[in-house]
């Protein structure tokens, strides 16, 4: 490998500190121990192809996000090994989780976490087949806090005092209870007694949205410029959304905009929620922040740990993972095993009123 000049002296220099130069050489030339090390990391990946389990099918955001991952960790791990997507649905992801629980522990087979797992064990629902102080965090390439508003018909209610109004509950569409993301909205305002009725059983985001376009739900979740521009773009053209209040992470002033609307209030302050309640929605927003991890089986070799952790993280930082996760519509920021730690504990630290909060919005009450 070839060095500069510039970058020759400076290394020169470099070595005649005297306070330094022991350690420059130990970082130039590692130990033999060291060189040891890596090359049997590099020759226990080398060849081997590496098994993500992925509990839901293909083409949804836990899929796309582990094959973006697959395509990009392996230059950042030893041996440079290849990869294999292996789709587990079923049980709300229990059981590709469980799958990964019981491989070998040996770094070659990993997969993802849904935080409603994480939350039922902190809260003390055994989830079988898996244990939350024996399983390996790595982290998630999709730590990142997106845009999310509640929307009514605009001919409904176009403000949280036009709903308080109306004198009845407010129809809204889900999956299941404990979305801890996209529902988290109106299940805080269910929690505060507000007058929200959630109807579970749709689908996914799409049949949610088609529910709403067929005017059996007075209001939306999935109003924000992820979702309706691409499938429902009338809706802009014909100001048929009137944006609420929005969490997580503020849509554009311009979006809002288009909507027809300006000055959209955060959750918090349209309902008057009291500090403890803002801690317990921040607690809240934190695991649905922690969605996608990957993990690796109890037992795993701390040295295997270390490396897969390391590659994951470079991985996320990638530039040119960062643009085909942008092509594919996918929003990636690094989540570490680190902030998943410290959401985890702050549940703990809250009033063990505001915990039942978090409890039920993680759909356990």
């Amino acid at each position: 490998m070839s060095t500069s000049p510039a970058k020759g002296i400076l290394f020169h220099r470099f070595l005649q500190l005297s306070t330094f130069g022991a350690l420059a050489l130990y970082v130039v030339f590692p130990s033999t121990a060291l060189g040891q090390q890596n090359d049997a990391l590099a020759s226990h990946f080398s060849g081997k192809p590496v098994t993500i389990i992925v509990g839901s099918s293909p083409g949804g955001g836990y899929d796309i996000s582990a094959r973006l991952i697959a395509r990009f960790v392996g230059k950042y791990l030893p041996g440079n090994p290849s990869f294999i997507i292996q789709n587990m649905p079923g049980a709300g992801q229990l059981r590709g989780l469980r799958a990964t629980m019981k491989a070998k522990p040996d770094g070659l087979t990993i997969g993802q976490l849904h935080p409603r797992f994480v939350v039922q064990e902190l809260f003390g629902k055994d989830v079988a087949g898996f244990d939350l102080d024996t399983v390996n965090v790595l982290g998630t390439p999709t730590g990142v806090d997106y845009p999310r508003m509640w929307c009514t018909r605009r001919d409904l209610a176009t403000s949280w005092q036009d709903i308080l109004k109306l004198g009845k509950p407010v129809t809204v569409g889900a999956n299941a209870p404990g979305g801890l993301s996209a529902t988290l909205g109106p299940e805080f305002v269910q929690a505060l007694g507000g007058p929200v009725r959630i109807i579970f059983g749709y689908g996914g985001a799409s049949e949610v949205m088609a529910g709403f376009d067929r005017r059996e739900l007075d209001s939306i979740q999935y109003c924000t410029d992820d979702y309706v521009p691409r499938l429902f773009p009338e809706w802009i053209k014909q100001k048929r959304l009137a944006p609420i209040f929005w969490w997580s992470a503020k849509p554009s002033d311009d979006y809002v905009g288009q909507l027809g609307s300006s000055n959209l209030p955060h959750i918090a302050d349209a309902l008057g929620a009291t500090a403890d309640q803002r801690k317990a929605l921040e607690v809240a927003m934190g695991f649905g922040r922690m969605g996608r991890l990957l993990v690796a089986p109890p037992g795993l070799d701390n040295r295997i740990y270390q490396v897969w952790k390391t590659a994951l993280e470079a991985a996320v930082r990638d530039p040119e993972f960062k643009k085909v996760a942008a092509a594919a519509e996918l929003d990636v920021g690094l989540g570490t095993a680190e902030e998943f730690r410290e959401n985890n504990a702050a549940l703990k630290r809250l009033p063990k009123n505001m915990q039942e909060m978090v409890k039920k919005l993680a759909g356990m009450k």
